[in-house]
């Protein structure tokens, strides 16, 4: 089975090839594990369930990147933060493979399209 990291690196490549005017970040945002077991970040700011992923493009429109395998399922911290960016209307989607990512990418620019001409904001992207 192919590893969320590894699905990672592929959509960067894609992204990397595709958006070369966009801005493009990881969020480093797992925990690691002391010797006694306990989860810890060790720097202020970490918010667990943030999304793997940012694509920023001109005029500062960003969409949210969550990087899952097939058989992988948002933790109940990722689930309640994707509640929360859609209740704020921030863009996110969760993908699988770069064809996921490609089509997120495609719905959400006609999806900003259309909010541009109605004078909204993009809606959110749904979770697969």
């Amino acid at each position: 089975m192919i590893r969320e990291a590894d699905i990672q690196r592929a959509i960067v490549a894609y992204l990397d090839a595709v958006m070369v005017d966009a801005i493009r970040f990881a969020v480093p945002n797992a925990s690691r594990r002391t010797k006694g077991g306990k989860a810890s970040n060790g720097v202020a700011g970490m918010v667990a369930g943030i999304p793997d992923l940012c694509v920023v493009e001109s005029g500062g429109r960003a969409l949210f990147l969550e990087v899952k395998t097939d058989a992988g399922r948002p933790s109940p911290a990722q689930s309640a933060i994707l509640t929360r960016m859609h209740m704020l209307g921030i863009p996110y989607a969760v993908v699988r493979s770069v064809d996921d990512t490609r089509a997120a990418l495609a719905h959400y620019d006609s999806a900003l399209r259309a909010a541009e001409r109605l004078g909204q904001r993009a809606p959110c992207l749904h979770q697969r």
